[in-house]
């Protein structure tokens, strides 16, 4: 809660040129293109339909979207959302949106638009007075999701849906993982949960750093610790990103002492049954870790953007610019990024950066 592919993308150097961060090698470039959002708030949440449709959420009930590749963000009006922090989004199929708002009691909530943000509905609301959700994911159909919170009665709270965030269930006792004393999850990003078919993986931080995995949906959950930086409440796993069904990478740290640069990343080639330490790779302090495609992975926080090509076991940064969240269009090679006031930025790589 508190708050070797044909394409080899080894970074040999950036540069900041005209506002843009390019990241060059012999036969590709990663571009990161800052935009005008219109807004001061303080992004989190950040979800991506296509190359030109994205949804950017965040604090003060802020929702924003582009449907022309961040050239113009419109505000989404989201009524009686004054005060809500929104940091998760979910674009889904037949303009569904769903958004995630965190905080004690009431504040924790879901909403959800069938029409892409013209009319909402509130689907869910914390009822527990320890409840405080922490993210959401769906599966490769964006048909069933799964959400994650802070323990309640000693459990990480879950909840469920199989009809596209219409309805929820919470998931019984017995079938939600013990969590240790000072154990819970980071709403950083809303990326500290991912789901693969019937495979959920959920990250946490805090007293330690663990990945909780299920095979079977949720009914069933098996717990594996990390070497990630934790012990104290502003440590731990804040993001994971499935690369396939066995190769995982967990990004973190402390968001205390974000300059700390040892122990923030980590990953698993078991499907999450063991974990490796990144060995010598020295990376501050990120919230948030997306799959580019053929191994290559990208990591940001309020420490900039750094780029793997191996699948984790290496990082180079890129930007010293701090965003907290990224999303992807692997179809398209684009992407956006989103942080403090405001900031947000798109992503081009491969075929769709310019040469």
């Amino acid at each position: 809660m508190r708050l070797f592919p044909a394409l080899f993308w080894m970074v040999w150097h950036y540069a900041l040129i005209g506002g843009h961060c390019i990241a060059e090698e012999s036969s590709s470039v990663l571009q990161i293109i800052p935009q005008n959002s219109g807004v001061v708030s303080s992004f989190r949440g950040l979800a991506v339909r296509n190359k030109q449709e994205a949804w950017v959420t965040g604090s003060d009930g802020t929702v924003i979207r582009t449907t022309d590749a961040g050239v113009t963000w419109k505000r989404v009006a989201v009524p009686d959302s004054e005060g809500l922090d929104f940091r998760d989004v979910e674009v889904l199929a037949d303009r569904t949106i769903v958004l995630m708002s965190v905080g004690k009691d009431a504040a924790s909530r879901i909403l959800r638009s069938s029409d892409d943000g013209d009319t909402w509905k509130q689907v869910l609301v914390n009822q527990d007075p320890d409840g405080f959700f922490d993210g959401m994911a769906f599966d490769e159909e964006r048909k069933t999701g799964m959400l994650f919170g802070d323990p309640v009665r000693g459990r990480m709270a879950l909840f469920r849906t199989f009809d596209r965030g219409f309805t929820w269930e919470s998931l019984p006792d017995q079938q939600r993982p013990a969590l240790k004393m000072g154990e819970y999850g980071f709403a950083a990003s809303g990326t500290g949960i991912a789901v693969m078919g019937s495979d959920v993986w959920i990250a946490t931080g805090g007293s330690v750093a663990r990945v909780m995995r299920s095979t079977d949906g949720g009914a069933t959950w098996a717990t594996s610790a990390t070497p990630l930086r934790s012990g104290n409440e502003s440590s731990g796993i804040f993001s994971l990103a499935v690369n396939d069904s066995r190769t995982i990478v967990v990004v973190g740290g402390d968001y205390k002492l974000p300059e700390e640069a040892s122990h923030n990343v980590a990953r698993s080639t078991d499907g999450g049954e063991t974990w490796i330490g990144a060995g010598s790779v020295q990376m501050p302090h990120k919230a948030c870790v997306r799959v580019l495609g053929q191994g290559r992975l990208l990591a940001c926080g309020r420490t900039g953007v750094a780029l793997s090509a191996d699948a984790g076991a290496s990082w180079k940064t890129i930007s010293t610019e701090g965003y907290y969240v990224c999303a992807i269009d692997r179809d398209s090679e684009t992407g956006f990024l989103a942080g403090a006031e405001g900031r947000v930025a798109r992503i081009q790589w491969g075929s769709s950066a310019p040469k």
